[in-house]
């Protein structure tokens, strides 16, 4: 996978979802810090999404007008979302990558743990809905971006400065 957007790329910008069954389609999600990016294919169907999730939990007392921000309401959209375009909710695979420790320096030495929470939310979520995550790269401490190929299902992770590697 080329990583240089000569297909069509669908960024997934803060709390956003997206759903594509578009082999030329790139979905990715870059710049992502305590954030998760949220891969899921359907190899059957070949439908893919992405969701940039940016918090663990709603406010659960009321609606939000961006669901895509949490967890657990991010999650539930996406499958929602590849449910519509076909997917099968058994043959979904679940990969994601972000979740670092990036707000320490700005609380002024008090640590969030902003990242460790949106990762275990984004799992229970999963799990909740009945899928695993086949593979991620998430935590310490430097920021990734995440680029998921709806054609194939490739998800390819680049750590700041280093270079793209596939998560397999």
């Amino acid at each position: 996978m080329v990583i240089a957007c000569e297909q069509k790329c669908i960024m997934a910008g803060l709390g956003e979802v997206h759903v594509s069954d578009d082999p030329d389609v790139l979905l990715e999600c870059l710049g992502l810090g305590s954030c998760i990016g949220l891969c899921l294919f359907d190899p059957i169907a070949r439908v893919a999404g992405m969701a940039h999730i940016v918090l663990p939990e709603s406010n659960r007392g009321g609606s939000t007008n961006l669901p895509g921000k949490f967890a657990d309401t991010a999650v539930p959209m996406l499958i929602e979302g590849m449910l519509r375009k076909g997917a099968s909710r058994t043959r979904m695979v679940a990969k994601m990558a972000g979740g670092a420790q990036m707000l320490q320096a700005l609380s002024g030495g008090v640590d969030l743990d902003m990242g460790a929470r949106n990762i275990k939310m984004t799992i229970r979520a999963l799990d909740k809905d009945g899928i695993k995550l086949a593979a991620s790269d998430t935590g310490g401490s430097r920021g990734r971006s995440i680029w998921l190929e709806v054609s194939s299902g490739k998800v390819m992770v680049r750590v700041i400065g280093t270079t793209p590697v596939e998560l397999k």
